[in-house]
């Protein structure tokens, strides 16, 4: 329909297309019903009032098991308990320079991006077009160059009747912000790994040195052994084993040198740095003293960030799966155009002469081979198997905390008994020399007595390094930050340059601002 000026007659025009495919949607919604209110709007688990596992009031590592509970709130910081200003520095390193959290950090900021293009849809679309052309009129013999520019404005719109649109778009934004929980989810997992290869890394250390310290010993003893030989004390067999100990201690040695080297360069690695071998440090694993708040179970769907990335993603699909089920429903367009033809660029649009298009039009999918439906049930699954997701994702969270909680309290039972053995194996061993020197004892005993003693010492490492390891799985299973609101604004440790894109993604994906618009007859889709 095309005429110089816009008449009244679009508007009633208009009108008269609404009341048409108001009364076309209503017969047609019966057979659109969707299957979307099977669904849950969370994850149906039933959580219990409190942890299985209580956790107890741990005491420094040279006293016994405490029997005392906690069941305070989970709290933020979690990485100065550790008492280890080199471990916070090494942190702030890693934030800055892992190339992992990079690539989340770059996954966040697309995704914020693709709520941009989503919700595009639902605004009109403006095009602009300008040619010339020229064309020679030839008139007995006389030929005139008509030389003529034109304009055109073309303007389309999709009205969001039923909300489909909006639908994409609360999508992409539910999509967004589970992105920014997976980037919290890196963020916490990369500073849980540094501290674990941290720990590792002085454990390996330790290690090191009580191999080292162990040589020297089983030398010290074959020194001994030789000597008693010499003065005709000793049989040449007692010569024969302590040489062959000696020779055992050496191997292990090189394969402690091979851990502690190895646990250096993945500590490297992580903070983005070239794997060498050069850093000098303390060996020093702190002492555990407090016990972890827990909180209350069902607080922990609300704290850690992969369940909670697991519930966005949950409910993006169900936002997909809706606007799937509209894709069915009448489609209201308007398509406009304004152009213009004149002689120079300098005057076009600048008259009442201009031809003006406003076209209105409805259109409603008839047969498509079931291609409609079968999208439809295609997003509906999507959603399901998103719902399936969350359900594991905030059962093994559960599980996680549950075996952590567990596995303390064993742990410290194991550290208790293995301290007490290091101070039997030590009192054998000076036992078993005495004797030996005395005639009374075979070197066999005190071959075993050193055996035992440091294996007992290596294993106390062992186990103050499996506290500390398992004191981290406690913090990441429960999802409390490794660091304060407070630290965050104060320490250069702290800063990382997805901080402005968090604005960013409050900004664009403020989902609560954008109402959903319910078609009355379809209140279930």
């Amino acid at each position: 329909m095309t005429e110089k000026m816009t008449k009244p007659s679009h508007l009633n025009y208009s009108k008269r297309a609404l009341k048409v495919s108001s009364l076309a949607t209503l017969l047609f919604l019966s057979g659109c019903m969707s299957k979307l209110q099977n669904l849950p709007d969370e994850a149906d688990i039933k959580v219990p009032e409190k942890w299985q596992t209580q956790t107890p009031e741990t005491k420094p590592l040279d006293t016994s098991t405490p029997e005392t509970v906690q069941t305070e709130e989970v709290k933020s910081g979690w990485l100065s308990s550790f008492d280890d200003p080199e471990l916070a520095r090494y942190v702030g390193i890693a934030l800055r320079n892992n190339p992992d959290l990079w690539a989340s950090a770059a996954d966040l900021k697309k995704a914020i991006e693709q709520v941009t293009v989503t919700g595009s849809a639902l605004w009109p679309n403006l095009g602009a077009d300008v040619r010339r052309t020229r064309t020679d009129d030839e008139v007995d013999g006389i030929t005139t160059e008509i030389r003529t520019v034109t304009g055109t404005l073309d303007i389309s719109w999709e009205a969001d009747v039923w909300g489909k649109l909006t639908q994409r778009k609360r999508a992409a934004a539910y999509s967004a912000k589970a992105q920014g929980e997976i980037y919290n989810a890196a963020e916490l997992s990369l500073v849980a790994n540094v501290t674990r290869a941290w720990f590792n890394l002085v454990s390996n250390k330790l290690q090191l040195d009580l191999a080292q310290q162990r040589l020297e010993s089983f030398q010290n003893t074959a020194n001994l052994i030789e000597e008693n030989y010499e003065r005709g004390l000793r049989s040449a067999l007692d010569v024969y084993l302590s040489r062959t100990d000696v020779q055992r201690e050496i191997l292990s040695l090189s394969d402690s040198k091979f851990d502690y080297i190895s646990s250096l360069r993945a500590f490297k690695t992580l903070m983005g740095e070239y794997p060498d071998i050069a850093m000098e440090f303390e060996a020093k694993l702190p002492t555990l003293s407090g016990a972890v708040s827990a909180g209350l179970p069902a607080k922990l769907l609300t704290r850690r960030p992969d369940v909670k990335a697991s519930q966005l993603q949950y409910k993006a699909q169900v936002a997909n799966a809706k606007a799937a089920n509209r894709d069915r429903y009448p489609t209201i367009n308007f398509r406009g155009s304004i152009s213009d033809s004149r002689d120079s660029f300098n005057q076009l649009f600048d008259n009442d002469n201009m031809v003006m298009t406003l076209v209105s039009g409805i259109s409603q999918p008839l047969f498509q081979a079931g291609a409609l439906k079968s999208r439809e049930d295609q997003a509906y699954y999507d959603a399901e198997s998103a719902y399936a997701s969350l359900v594991k994702t905030t059962l093994n969270a559960f599980e996680e905390v549950e075996n952590a909680l567990s596995r303390e309290s064993l742990l410290f039972e194991q550290h208790t008994a293995i301290k007490e053995a290091v101070k039997l194996a030590q009192g054998g061993l000076n036992l078993a020399l005495d004797r030996y020197q005395s005639g009374i004892e075979n070197y066999t005993t005190v071959l075993q007595s050193q055996r035992s003693l440091f294996d007992s010492m290596q294993n106390e490492i062992n186990i103050r390094n499996a506290l500390l390891q398992n004191r981290i799985g406690i913090h990441l299973a429960l999802g409390g930050d490794f660091a304060t609101e407070e630290s965050r604004a104060t320490e250069q440790t702290l800063p990382s340059p997805i901080d402005k894109t968090k604005e960013v993604l409050t900004e664009q994906t403020d989902i609560k601002t954008q109402p959903e618009p319910e078609p009355d007859s379809n209140k279930n889709g």
